[in-house]
């Protein structure tokens, strides 16, 4: 076998060759096609070039899913939200206040709410303090 040939095995085996030497290689094996196990590859690329396969792959882990239940999942979240959207549209209505003194008393009592939340996190961060204390009489 040529000594330009074996170098052009080499490289492609490598991954090296361009697609000019790639061809080349093809094309002496097309002449030659008994001369080495290369040969007989490279012969089988040429004549399974254009076959398509007679089965198709599918993965022995993997069940194929009817269609119709990720069609059956988007309704059911669609479904979810424009009822969660219309009753939210429904309870806007309730808050609503023509009276400018009624709607500082609902002012007030929500801010309210909200200090009394405040202040209920301020003694649960005095408890961490005492821990954190206690934790560092530990470690001396």
């Amino acid at each position: 076998m040529d000594l330009r040939i074996e170098k052009l095995q080499q490289k492609y085996w490598a991954g090296e060759t361009s697609q000019a030497e790639e061809k080349e290689l093809k094309s002496f094996y097309r002449q030659n096609p008994s001369l080495t196990k290369d040969g007989t590859y490279f012969r089988f690329l040429n004549e399974s070039k254009g076959q398509n396969p007679d089965h198709s792959f599918t993965h022995p882990g993997r069940k194929n899913k009817p269609y119709w239940w990720s069609i059956a999942a988007v309704i059911l979240v669609l479904f979810t939200v424009g009822i969660f959207f219309f009753h939210n549209n429904s309870n806007q209505q309730t808050y609503a206040v023509d009276d400018p003194e009624r709607a500082l008393e609902i002012t007030r009592a929500s801010l309210m709410m909200v200090s009394e939340g405040l202040n209920k996190g301020k003694t649960y961060s005095t408890e961490l303090k005492k821990i954190n204390k206690a934790k560092e009489i530990v470690k001396q």
